[in-house]
Formats: C-alpha cells, structure tokens, sequence
C-alpha cells in the first residue's frame, strides 16, 4: 500500500474525536491506525458496501469481499442494485463492522467502483487460494461449491478507495 492515493484521517483511538483534520497518506507500517486497518480489510469477513440511487437515496448491503492490489473485491449476483448503480457511475463507501472492546476498529473507505470486465470465475484466478481460505466455512455453509457460487455472483465489482477513516 505504500504511496497508494489513499489517505487517513487520525482518529484518537481513547476518545473518538478527530484528532487532526490533514489527510495523511495510508501508509501502514509507520502509523498503528494504518496497520490496524490494512489487517481489518486483509481478514474481515463481512463489509458494507454503499452506493447512492440517482435521487440521492443510499443503499447498503452487507457482502463479502478481497483486499486485493489496493482495492475492495467484490462479487455480486449481475441484477443487483449495487451492481446497477455502480454501472450508473455511483461513487462507493465501503465499511467494515467495527469491532473492538468498546467499537473502536473502524475503516471507512469512499471512492470510485466499477464492473470488471471479465466474470469472478476469471478474476478469481488472482487470489483464488486466500478467498477459499477466507470463505471456506460460509461457502460450506451455504451447501454450494466455490465455482457454483462464484458463477452465481458472476459480477466483479473493483472499487478503488480515495480516502480513508479509521481509528
């Protein structure tokens, strides 16, 4: 990650106040926020991604996703919302659940998003062994085979963050 246009706003973590308000590069190794919240998008499972209708009315859905290259992966069934609005132009807001004694793991993503061209059975291909990993016990739980399910969320959404916030 390191010189990704990402960036972070500094949270302090005892209070839960902005700190600063300077967008700092996203540099984890050099900041425990940052290494904090590149461990989160490396190993959370669940994450809510958000679009915005064309009247300005948002829509979030819980989903399961990669960090991948620096950008959210997500696989979706090709007649979804999220997947029309991405196909609009729609910016995105990726946030992972918080987590924490008190709450205090939080990443918010915000960016762009868009539909890759080739099908996840394809893109797959770049990290397939780490999403088994990842997903085993919920594709298990969901009586199907990693390639049934990957064809049935055919649609490759890549969405490249611009800023982040997490504390």
């Amino acid at each position: 990650m390191r010189g990704h246009a990402s960036t972070l706003w500094p949270v302090s973590r005892a209070v839960g106040i902005v700190t600063t308000m300077t967008d700092t590069p996203f540099d984890p190794g050099l900041r425990p926020a940052h290494d904090k919240a590149l461990a989160m998008l490396e190993h959370d499972i669940i994450a809510w991604f958000t679009t915005v209708a064309d009247d300005g009315t948002p829509h979030a859905v819980p989903v399961w996703f990669m960090w991948y290259e620096g950008r959210v992966v997500v696989f979706s069934e090709p007649d979804t919302v999220k997947v029309a609005h991405v196909r609009r132009g729609s910016r995105a807001l990726v946030h992972l659940e918080a987590g924490g004694a008190h709450g205090d793991d939080v990443v918010i993503l915000t960016g762009t998003a868009e539909i890759d061209a080739v099908d996840s059975l394809t893109y797959v291909e770049r990290f397939r062994d780490a999403y088994v990993h990842k997903y085993d016990k919920a594709i298990e739980a969901f009586g199907m085979e990693p390639d049934a399910m990957l064809a049935k969320y055919s649609a490759v959404i890549v969405m490249t963050p611009e800023k982040v916030l997490a504390w």
